[in-house]
């Protein structure tokens, strides 16, 4: 089993990357790490990251899950990122897990993926407004499960986000 983890190259949510992926690499799932760049990324939080690959280099087909951190850089580079876009929606529409946290759910918004679904989404005007206007139904919970599409509001879920996302990919 294969995930793709995606982080902005530049200011993404250090935990909101790290503790998932321990939560998956723990449970002997491969991960694969992107960004809008193949190298080296940094972390709101000092965390340096090597991307695997860049989101040219992605093949959607090669993964069973995407999981897209938030962060500032979230914000300033994925949102409207349109290969990043067309990566979730192809995993997400395929039925595979699609999952985002704190700013990153509004990627899986702008990918058509959250009409009519349940999502969390850490709350600022911009991000409610993109959520609003893709018709998610915004809740405010901390982890929110909808099918195979997880959405978390916050840094602090992190871990409950990795468990959530865990148990989808096990179904």
């Amino acid at each position: 089993m294969k995930v793709l983890l995606v982080i902005a190259s530049d200011r993404f949510m250090d935990e909101e990357y790290t503790v998932p992926k321990k939560i998956l690499t723990d449970a002997g799932i491969e991960c694969v790490t992107a960004s809008t760049k193949h190298g080296t990324c940094y972390g709101m939080h000092g965390e340096i990251v090597e991307s695997d690959l860049s989101f040219e280099e992605v093949n959607p087909g090669d993964y069973d899950g995407i999981v897209i951190s938030g962060g500032i850089g979230c914000q300033d580079e994925l949102w409207r990122n349109e290969k990043l876009i067309d990566i979730a929606n192809k995993i997400g529409t395929a039925g595979k897990t699609a999952a985002a946290i704190c700013l990153a759910p509004v990627v899986l918004a702008e990918a058509g993926l959250l009409a009519g679904k349940k999502a969390a989404v850490f709350d600022t005007p911009a991000s409610k407004r993109v959520l609003t206007l893709d018709k998610a139904e915004i809740v405010d919970e901390k982890v929110v499960v909808d099918g195979n599409l997880i959405t978390a509001k916050t840094p602090f879920d992190a871990k409950e986000f990795g468990n959530a996302v865990l148990a989808s990919l096990q179904k």
